[in-house]
């Protein structure tokens, strides 16, 4: 009969650690800490031992719950997409008409998303995608897809269809989130961060467009004179 090693102390049969109060507090104290140091540093610039280093305590509480020191860098790219999109996800903007509650939805997020430690965050992943291949989609599903679900929801209620429909919304969800992010993050991104009258013209200018939809000024609709096609 082959032996049966003992279970490590704090964890089950099933191998599945079993935190205490203590543990889990001590967890939070080192996800928090290893935020601060990745965004300063990026990955390769923090050590694990630099991590417990303020927290206290030793580095098997790192690899008991969260696997190691990649293990904790995905934990912290989750923990931030939730924190950013925290303020946005609790706008209360199902009754609103469509352009006023666009306008807030895009506001919020732009002076989230341009947000110094949001841009750190953002560079972060960027810098670190080529190296957890996981990472890119890990930070896609928690972040922009939150935020573009977020507005089919909205836009399906003002369209009549329930909530569970949003799905049908999201293609158009999607083009009014990448019209409202893509510049402004992008400029901040190269340290050239739109200001607050600028991010509230932009919002204007985009939701006016995804309602009205674009059309030529109205000279361009106006067919040619005779003097401009040579006639006498």
């Amino acid at each position: 009969m082959q032996d049966v090693p003992p279970t490590p102390p704090g964890e089950d049969g099933a191998g599945v650690t079993r935190l205490t109060q203590r543990g889990l507090a001590r967890g939070e104290q080192l996800l928090a800490q290893a935020t601060a140091l990745f965004l300063q540093h990026g990955y390769a610039g923090v050590s694990v031992d630099e991590i417990v280093k303020t927290v206290g305590g030793s580095k098997t509480n790192v690899y008991r719950q969260f696997g190691g020191k990649e293990g904790l860098f995905m934990a912290v790219i989750q923990a931030l997409c939730s924190d950013f999109l925290q303020g946005f996800r609790q706008l209360e903007v199902q009754q609103m008409p469509l352009s006023d509650g666009l306008r807030l939805l895009g506001l919020t997020l732009l002076r989230q998303l341009v947000d110094e430690r949001h841009v750190a965050f953002q560079r972060l992943v960027i810098a670190e995608s080529g190296r957890f291949p996981a990472l890119s989609q890990t930070w896609f599903v928690a972040g922009p897809q939150q935020t573009r679900l977020f507005v089919a929801r909205f836009l399906a209620v003002r369209q009549g269809l329930d909530a569970a429909q949003a799905g049908q919304c999201l293609q158009a969800a999607t083009l009014f989130h990448d019209m409202l992010v893509f510049n402004p993050v992008h400029l901040a991104l190269l340290g050239q961060g739109p200001d607050a009258p600028a991010l509230e013209r932009h919002v204007k200018a985009v939701v006016q467009l995804f309602v009205s939809g674009w059309r030529p000024a109205a000279e361009v609709l106006q067919p040619p004179s005779s003097t401009s096609q040579g006639t006498p």
